[in-house]
């Protein structure tokens, strides 16, 4: 048996747009900072396997490790603001 296709359910759409806009609150700083870790993995990696490295890549890949974890906590803690502030169901609609 067929069931007919029923409406649009519009407080469904006004959820996952909610959703959609909190996941996008700075994308381009968690993408840099994912970037970051990459990065600062793979230096520290090269001076770990590689005898002929530099000193100075530990200390740089340390930094910037450092840097891009620190970036992502300041976008956790910026989008749990926002939510905060901004939360879903009370007149934003």
């Amino acid at each position: 048996m067929a069931t007919a296709p029923s409406a649009p359910d519009p407080e469904h759409a006004a959820r996952l747009g909610w959703i959609t806009r909190v996941r996008a609150l700075h994308r381009i700083k968690r993408m840099l900072g994912f970037a970051g870790i990459m990065l600062g993995a793979g230096i520290v990696v090269w001076w770990k396997l590689d005898a002929t490295a530099p000193e100075w890549a530990l200390w740089t890949g340390t930094a910037i490790l450092g840097a891009s974890w620190a970036l992502f906590v300041y976008v956790i803690v910026a989008r749990y603001f926002w939510v905060r502030k901004h939360p879903y169901g009370v007149s934003h609609r």
